[in-house]
């Protein structure tokens, strides 16, 4: 019946009949011809009827992909239905409370509900859109977890705020009769719930659900998931705890963890055999997640494909780090005239993609970026850094001077702002002495900043960004910044680093001011060109590397504060840390860098422990 050849334990899976099954699915491990042979044996070996089969996925590119690979085996349209948890979701919503899509906000309503917010309560706000991309994000965490909002946690906001800002965002919702992508599903849990009459038409609406990608499941989806399922049901889930790494939204290996408590007689399967791998690699990411203690114990098998042991790279600095990446992929395209689509550098944060784009831009290498993000030279503290560096240049660039003017205070308000412009006899920074009503200790800030500016002339683009941050008191201004907003300054304090690190190798302001806005030109370029048209390196956060293979991966700065990152220092976070670490390596086919540094940012780092004990790290 099968056309291809399955192991004994795929074949296990796909031929399970009745009752709830989880199958524990490693990378490479053949998950989705799994589970689209497994619906192809339950109409032909068990009679079920397609209509009555509803296979899940994750995101509607994944559904579309899975219906048509079925399509390919079964060689006809069947009645199978194969959607996203949002889409089914909503379709109980519309079908049975009366929900359409005129009930559905856009993202950019959501945005505009927020930005109202902002404007009614008065919100002293230094980047308007960052400020409202993390409010949405922690509106969604709120819904995904089931919580309440003076629950939640904040990492960007203080908690009055946040509480204030999510009902507001609530309010405006429910008086228009609204609801988000998030509403879909834990609006969907909770009519449920009130509903008993409905769950239970639902319940008996499919036979035979099947779920892929499990270990990305949250709390909502979950709790949905067991109301709409019977304890005994024909519920077939694949997932791989050591590959949950979304906890940011709400995602954990728990809900794996607990499937088998939740629902009755659970057969357990594990596929365990690698076929995307070489031996080397494969034994090494063994030797990686077995750290972990909160997973379930298995060990992947390759398949025998022997190949190069990974290769421990060590550089001096991020700078030369990302020099000596390209000189290899360079050196390998001329050995082995590979395909550089075929070659990945994967990092465990964005930020680290500038030091690789720079290295790249310098030797050559044509590259695609895999996260849609901004460069980091358009941060807006990148934006606060090159307009001093503007004005050391030229102290009359008065566009420059208006952005940093009260960074840090110099108690010059909008309104005297708004007289020196009307003297314009000069520059804005010599009209602001001719203001009426300047005060003395305005005037002396001034001066003090006219000294600073002189005083930098001359130093290298490096030397002048320290004068910036500590002498003219950018740094503090972060801080006091930070202690306002109720934040922590760590990651604008890491743009900082970042951009000041890419000074290293320019003398002059002007030229590193140039690259940086070639940078710039080229990222939002290369936006411009879809993803058909795309060609070179692959550059990926270790999130987005999910899903994907490379016959050769790069994994950068393998270091303590990077991976495991800085912020997050809890049992949990560090076993997440670990699966990402593990995500990363994972990707590779045959060839696998691990990259450590000796210094980030002028600071002696250690390699990850998450190498410790499994390959030499020492000198």
């Amino acid at each position: 019946m099968l056309n291809i050849e399955l192991n004994n334990k795929q074949q296990e899976a796909v031929f399970h009949n009745i009752g709830p099954m989880m199958v524990l699915a490693g990378p490479g491990s053949g998950k989705t011809t799994v589970i689209i042979h497994r619906i192809k044996t339950l109409i032909e070996k068990y009679n079920v009827l397609p209509k009555d089969i509803l296979v899940i996925t994750f995101t509607k590119a994944a559904a579309t992909e899975m219906k048509n690979r079925f399509k390919e085996i079964y060689n006809s349209n069947s009645d199978v239905t194969f959607g996203t948890f949002h889409s089914y979701f909503f379709r109980i919503l519309r079908n049975s409370f009366g929900y359409s899509l005129d009930n559905l906000i856009k993202e950019d309503e959501k945005r505009k509900i927020i930005k109202n917010i902002i404007d009614e309560k008065e919100l002293i706000i230094e980047d308007e859109e960052e400020y409202i991309s993390n409010a949405i994000n922690e509106i969604s965490l709120v819904k995904n977890e089931l919580t309440d909002c003076e629950k939640h946690k904040t990492s960007n906001f203080g908690k009055s705020e946040f509480i204030s800002l999510f009902r507001g965002y609530e309010e405006i919702k429910e008086r228009n009769n609204k609801i988000d992508f998030d509403d879909m599903v834990c609006k969907c849990y909770e009519k449920l719930n009130l509903n008993k009459n409905v769950l239970e038409r639902w319940k008996s609406r499919y036979k035979y659900i099947l779920i892929d990608e499990f270990q990305d499941v949250n709390k909502a989806q979950y709790e949905c998931v067991r109301l709409l399922t019977d304890k005994n049901s024909n519920i077939f889930i694949v997932g791989d705890d050591d590959q949950s790494i979304y906890k940011f939204r709400g995602s954990r290996p728990e809900f794996l963890l607990k499937f088998p408590k939740d629902f009755k007689n659970v057969r357990k399967i594990v596929l365990d055999i690698n076929y995307r791998s070489t031996t080397q690699i494969i034994n090494l990411s063994n030797a990686v997640i077995k750290g972990n203690k909160n997973r379930y114990k298995k060990i992947i098998k390759g398949t025998q494909k022997d190949g190069n042991i990974p290769i421990l790279l060590r550089s001096n600095d991020i700078g030369s780090e990302a020099a000596e990446i390209a000189k290899k992929i360079i050196n390998y395209k001329n050995k082995l005239d590979f395909d550089l689509n075929r070659v990945a550098v994967i990092y465990r944060t964005n930020i680290q993609a500038r030091a690789i784009v720079d290295a790249f831009m310098d030797f050559n290498i044509p590259y695609q970026i895999k996260d849609e993000v901004p460069s980091i030279y358009e941060h807006r503290v990148s934006k606060d850094i090159f307009a001093y560096l503007n004005l050391i240049i030229n102290p009359d660039n008065d566009s420059a001077l208006e952005r940093i003017i009260n960074k840090p205070k110099r108690y010059i308000s909008k309104a005297v702002l708004a007289e020196a412009k009307k003297i314009n006899k000069s520059s804005l920074l010599k009209d602001l002495f001719s203001v009426k009503d300047i005060k003395t200790w305005q005037s002396e800030r001034l001066e003090e900043l006219i000294y600073n500016l002189s005083a930098a002339k001359g130093k290298s683009t490096y030397d002048t960004f320290k004068y910036i941050r500590k002498f003219i008191g950018y740094d503090k201004y972060i801080k006091e910044y930070a202690l306002f907003r109720k934040v922590n300054p760590k990651s604008l304090f890491e743009v900082l680093d970042e951009i000041q690190e890419a000074a290293k190798g320019y003398d002059k302001i002007e030229d590193y001011l140039t690259h940086t806005e070639n940078v710039i030109l080229e990222m939002k370029e290369k936006k411009k060109i879809s993803d058909i048209t795309s060609n070179g390196v692959v550059l990926s956060t270790m999130h987005s590397a999910k899903g994907l293979e490379f016959d050769v991966v790069f994994v950068t700065s393998a270091v303590e504060g990077v991976i495991p990152y800085e912020k997050n220092k809890s049992a949990d976070e560090i076993e997440e840390e670990r699966r990402l670490f593990y995500v990363a390596i994972t990707r590779a086919k045959k060839l696998l860098f691990i990259s450590i540094v000796k210094s980030r940012y002028e600071q002696a780092v250690e390699p990850t422990r998450f190498l410790k004990k499994i390959i030499k790290t020492g000198d």
